[in-house]
């Protein structure tokens, strides 16, 4: 599922990390690379510091792991990130991370909240688990619970495989079954992207 209003134009998209370690660094350049396999009208330009079109930090004075959708990263002034990522030293969780998050640099949304989803949610306990200082509740019904039915999105089939699908344990759907975290590419998410960004033909 995706947002085709706030897809990049084709070209080249310069993306800037400002990362505190060349493991980090590392780690996101992979995932980004996944990506761009399936973005033909895309190519990035990966750059050190914090001039980019996307810009991603790792800054410990900020919280979250987040990014702004697309091009709203055109609205964030210059001298601030538009991706962040938590510090870890987990590599699988820090790569896992940054693939989620530069999906929705590219455009994507959070695949539970497709509006033909089927997780039948406990609501309760979906409150208590996910609730934090940084994530209060009205982010919770926002982000996870509100199935997105804006007009003019781009809607794939619902697919619980998606890298942008949020893990989800037992507790929290009515009927008792757990979906893990995805951690690569799904083939509902190389069809979404190629089709957000299709191959552009030479004129």
């Amino acid at each position: 599922m995706a947002d085709s209003d706030k897809r990049w134009p084709a070209g080249v998209v310069t993306v800037a990390l400002d990362l505190s370690s060349e493991k980090s660094k590392a780690l996101v350049v992979d995932a980004i690379r996944e990506w761009a396999h399936h973005t033909p009208a895309l190519r990035f330009n990966i750059v050190e510091g914090k001039t980019g079109d996307i810009r991603i930090s790792d800054d410990e004075g900020l919280k979250g792991n987040w990014s702004a959708i697309g091009i709203e990263a055109k609205r964030i002034d210059e001298d601030q990130p538009t991706m962040h990522l938590n510090r870890t030293d987990d590599s699988k969780k820090l790569r896992s991370t940054a693939l989620h998050e530069f999906g929705h640099a590219l455009g994507l949304l959070h695949e539970h909240q497709h509006p033909q989803n089927s997780l039948d949610w406990d609501s309760p306990q979906v409150y208590d688990y996910y609730t934090s200082d940084s994530f209060n509740e009205a982010m919770v019904r926002e982000h996870i619970l509100e199935p997105d039915n804006r007009p003019g999105l781009q809607i794939t089939p619902y697919d619980p495989q998606s890298v942008m699908h949020y893990e989800i344990p037992a507790a929290l759907r009515r009927n008792g079954q757990a979906i893990p975290k995805n951690t690569t590419l799904s083939a509902g998410d190389k069809q979404t992207i190629r089709m957000l960004y299709p191959t552009v033909n030479p004129t």
